[in-house]
């Protein structure tokens, strides 16, 4: 069957028909169900593992919709931020800031906004083909006007709360990029690296411990893995209460004596084969004071006034710091104060110069002798850092040294720690509000919540919020040259205070640079828009409000309820510190309740082997590729089924396509088999047969159960359920019914009523639709090109399943004894299947008898009945015991020639279907062999006519041009009709 085709079909249907704008029109007597879409980046094209995240999106909103939910689904781009950048750097051949400024914001920004569209159609082609109901048509975009206006007022509301400020500290920096990098992004870019680590000899000059003053040459011993730093030291640091020691030992490699400084807990570390002599043992607070001689002569000859100062008064000194361990290194700290985090803060404490020896690029200042112009994360830099210490008899050790590090999560440059102006705004404040919102918030998986996404919050930093970049939103801000600071929620305000109003018109673009050119005039004072862009992150974080132009329009939309918050999201795990944290940030500092209520957490998709899918490694799966091969609902169905949803998910395309032929071929087998019959199938009655109540049993509690885990955000369980019906009713149900829908469709007259098998059978097709229909209903959310298509096979009465109610649960149907008792009476047969397969004795060969032992109860007759038809034997004999099944495995003539019967039964019906006869078609049999097979033809000649539906037998005579020969219990035997 070709799936991918049928969708084709379905999806022309749908649009035809408009069904989606049908579904949002339906009657919605349950009220508005909320859904927001994360906004994906249309400058790249859409993978694998969006297939993943759009089938969740999809599958709960097409849920609470047939529930008799309004669930709008407003689609959304994310169309701002340094990806974009990068790629036009890229088109443009440029490698850095310079060249845009020289090339003009305007025009590069015009690129930008151009690059974002690149990949659109691809998406929209995917989105439909995926079968991911998202309106593309009223789709939100993050670089409209409309959007930046809502996102200035959010920032203005941050800033009346006090908590947006601009500080001078060490950030996480991009010197490819060239600007700063928010927490939540430093920790999508960790690499695990090998880099060269040097501990370095630090010549004291004046020791504060007599140890320390002893005429032989003594050094303090500090560890760093960024070598690259040690021409920026202006300070060494020590744990005031740890125990240090001074050890004396001959020179590497001469007659001398030297001394060396180190924390006690790290000498076995540093000198582990070493001869040396403790001298002295001494508490932190001790070497508080000693100074030594500079590695580098940069500092002194390029910093200047106030620095000039500093240097004099507090540089290359030992100082106290609380930040000091004994984990590694060698239990003294190298300080650059403009290069780290601990140590700038060290540098604000005791009043150490603070000077810049690197560029916001990441090369060496001027003045700088080898490394000047250098770019400091080369290696190379580090080698000949290493090489002149060594030379100059500075270098104690070297080391490769394997530890994660930061890089940049866009453009993969290796990070570096580096002190300058920046925004922020104050998200530590408000730790608190953080986790008592995140505890309100269901997480699938739950551990999520208090795990990976609680641990985040409680050790929550403040938002790095600005950026020094170009294609963004503009951070709203003004200065005067004074130092006096504007915020500017709306462009009306923006208008009102702007010098030259024509600026801010009715298409004013809020963009750079034309807000740049905006001078604002308050009480007599000029301002000038400072030049950043805000974190990108902050865009999409903002929908909840800006996807309405909130609070400017659609404020009752958002306020009431209908809007906001959200009842369900769903995306990747690696936005818990991207889209799923900024949507809780932006919601706390507004002073909102938690803006989503419901999130399903999803893991990465990796290749059939487990690895990260990439270009260089050429496993990429070309998401489009696998729909066109085996249908959008097969890679949905692979993406509920495979594992949990928080789980990792190896992509195996022969796993695919396994589970398609277990349960979609399977279920449209099933749906043709319906369809041989349902002319002839009546109203649906009160069941009687057991397989009638048995499958109505299964099918209500499948209904429940299904709606209980949607209800509650449990996906792979209730598919994985579907699949498990679906086999039930394929290979129990409808297998151990043929004879049932095949009995004679005439209608004879007994006192006036309808003959019981024919009823029976009526009842039987009825049941089959009945599970059909629901079972098409209940797929609809997850599988739902074949959900339409089946419900349209067998006889669904609305235009489509997806405008069909939610089935319910009917619990009279309910027979929690009998499914207890059909689970028992199916083990039985493949117990007793097993032991026919052990003896080597075909299943169509019948047995005489068999007996089962059961411990308690009773087993049934109807049960029974069902053991005989499946396991193919005369009679059972139920006896009390400790549970088992034994088999009569002694053939008799008689036996074997009904056996023989089973067998050409079978031949016969292939060779109809080979014919292409329908159930409607007659034949006239015909059957010959040696006597004994012409005796079981005589003995079972209405088993025969029935089996086949033949109108007659002959045994002799010419055969028909339609025939076959085969071998059963070493009898040749020859068929035809």
């Amino acid at each position: 069957m070709n799936f991918p085709q049928l969708e084709s079909e379905v999806l022309k249907f749908w649009k035809q028909n408009d069904i989606f704008k049908k579904t949002l029109q339906k009657s919605a007597p349950k009220g508005p169900f909320v859904f927001f879409e994360g906004p994906p980046t249309a400058n790249g094209r859409p993978g694998i593992h969006h297939a993943e995240s759009r089938a969740f999106k999809d599958c709960i909103p097409r849920f609470r919709t047939m529930q008799g939910y309004r669930v709008v689904r407003k689609a959304g781009w994310d169309t701002h931020g340094l990806p974009v950048e990068l790629e036009v750097e890229k088109q443009l051949g440029f490698t850095g800031k310079a060249q845009i400024e020289e090339y003009g914001i305007a025009k590069f920004n015009e690129k930008c906004k151009e690059s974002v569209w690149q990949y659109k159609k691809d998406w929209e082609e995917f989105t439909k083909r995926l079968g991911f109901w998202v309106d593309l048509d009223d789709a939100y975009v993050t670089y409209h006007p409309q959007y930046v206006e809502s996102l200035w007022w959010v920032v203005k509301q941050v800033w009346d709360r006090g908590l947006l400020y601009k500080d001078y500290r060490v950030t996480p920096h991009c010197p490819r990029c060239g600007t700063s990098l928010s927490s939540h992004e430093l920790s999508q870019g960790y690499k695990d690296v090998k880099d060269l680590s040097v501990t370095a000899e630090f010549v004291v000059v004046e020791g504060s411990h007599e140890a320390l003053r002893s005429g032989v040459r003594t050094a303090l011993l500090a560890w760093t893995t960024t070598p690259w730093t040690l021409p920026g030291n202006v300070a060494l640091a020590v744990g005031a209460e740890l125990t240090y020691v001074v050890i004396e030992k001959l020179d590497e490699g001469g007659d001398d004596r030297v001394r060396f400084v180190l924390a006690k807990d790290r000498l076995a570390a540093t000198f582990p084969d070493s001869i040396f002599e403790i001298v002295a043992e001494v508490k932190g607070s001790e070497l508080v004071g000693t100074t030594y001689q500079p590695l580098y002569p940069f500092m002194d000859s390029l910093v200047v006034d106030e620095n000039k100062q500093k240097l004099e008064k507090t540089a290359y000194r030992v100082h106290p710091a609380s930040f000091v361990t004994t984990a590694d290194g060698t239990g003294i700290v190298h300080t650059a104060v403009m290069y780290g985090a601990d140590d700038f803060d060290l540098g604000q404490e005791v009043g150490l110069p603070k000077h810049h020896l690197v560029k916001l690029d990441g090369t060496f200042v001027e003045g700088m002798d080898f490394l000047e112009g250098r770019f400091v994360a080369d290696e190379e830099v580090a080698v000949d850092i290493i090489k002149d210490l060594a030379h100059r008899g500075l270098l104690f050790a070297k080391a490769k040294y394997e530890h994660s590090y930061p890089h940049c999560w866009r453009c993969k440059t290796k990070v570096i720690y580096y002190a300058k102006d920046s925004w922020y705004i104050r998200m530590s404040e408000l730790r608190d509000e953080l986790l008592a919102q995140n505890a309100n918030i269901h997480w699938e998986p739950d551990h999520i919540r208090d795990g990976r996404f609680g641990e985040w919050l409680r050790e929550v930093k403040d938002w790095a919020f600005s950026r020094e970049r170009y294609w963004g939103t503009p951070l709203p801000v003004w200065e005067s040259t004074d130092g006096d600071r504007l915020c500017i929620g709306s462009f009306e305000e923006l208008r009102s205070l702007a010098k030259d109003k024509s600026l801010v018109g009715e298409n004013f673009d809020p963009h750079r640079p034309f807000v740049d050119d905006v001078i604002l005039v308050k009480d007599g004072k000029e301002y000038k828009r400072v030049p950043d862009v805000c974190d990108v992150w902050f865009d999409s974080g903002c929908m909840p409000y800006a996807q309405w132009h909130y609070p400017f329009e659609n404020k009752e939309h958002v306020d009431s309820g209908e809007g906001y918050p959200a009842d369900y999201i769903s995306e990747a795990i690696d936005q818990t510190r991207g889209w799923f944290y900024t949507l809780l940030a932006v919601s706390t500092l507004l002073g909102r309740e938690r803006p989503f209520k419901n999130v399903i957490c999803l893991g990465h998709v990796l290749d059939a082997e487990g690895k990260k899918m990439s270009k260089s490694l050429g496993n990429i799966v070309k998401p489009m590729e696998m729909i066109d091969k085996h249908g959008a609902d097969a890679v949905r169905w692979y993406m509920y089924t495979i594992n949990q949803p928080g789980e990792s998910k190896r992509f195996d395309e022969k796993t695919l396509s396994d589970m398609v032929r277990k349960n979609f071929t399977i279920l449209m087998n099933v749906a043709s088999f319906y369809e041989m019959f349902s002319k002839e199938g009546g109203t649906m009655g009160v069941p009687v047969h057991v397989l009638d109540r048995w499958i109505l049993a299964r099918l209500n509690t499948l209904v429940a159960d299904t709606t209980q885990r949607l209800e509650t955000y449990i996906i792979t369980e209730t598919v994985r359920d579907l699949g498990v019906f679906i086999d039930d009713l394929s290979t129990w149900y409808v297998r151990r019914s043929r004879e049932r829908f095949k009995a004679s469709s005439e209608t004879s007259e007994q006192d006036g009523a309808e003959a019981p098998e024919n009823l029976d059978k009526e009842l039987a097709i009825a049941t089959l639709k009945t599970c059909l229909l629901t079972l098409a209903k209940l797929m609809a959310p997850f599988a739902p090109f074949l959900a339409e298509t089946l419900y349209k096979q067998v006889g669904g009465e609305r235009e489509s399943v997806h405008l069909e109610d939610w089935p319910i649960a009917d619990t009279s149907l309910i027979d929690e004894r009998m499914l207890e008792e059909m689970g028992r009476t199916r083990s039985i047969v493949s117990k007793a299947l097993e032991r026919r397969s052990d003896a080597g004795i075909n299943v169509r060969q019948v047995l005489a008898g068999m007996t089962i032992t059961i411990p308690r109860g009773e087993f049934a007759s109807e049960y029974q009945e069902l053991v005989k038809d499946e396991v193919n034997v005369k009679t059972i004999d139920v006896q009390k015991g400790e549970y088992a099944v034994e088999l009569d495995l002694t053939l008799t003539p008689a036996l074997v020639r009904e056996g023989m019967v089973r067998e050409i039964i079978r031949r016969v019906n292939d060779l109809r279907k080979q014919s292409g006869l329908t159930i409607e078609d007659r034949i006239a049999l015909f059957v010959t062999g040696p006597e004994e097979v012409l005796l079981a033809v005589n003995e079972h000649e209405a088993a025969l006519l029935q089996g086949t539906l033949a109108k007659t037998i002959r045994t002799q005579g010419e055969v028909p041009a339609n025939s076959s020969e085969f071998k059963a219990n070493e009898f040749q035997i020859t068929i035809g009709f």
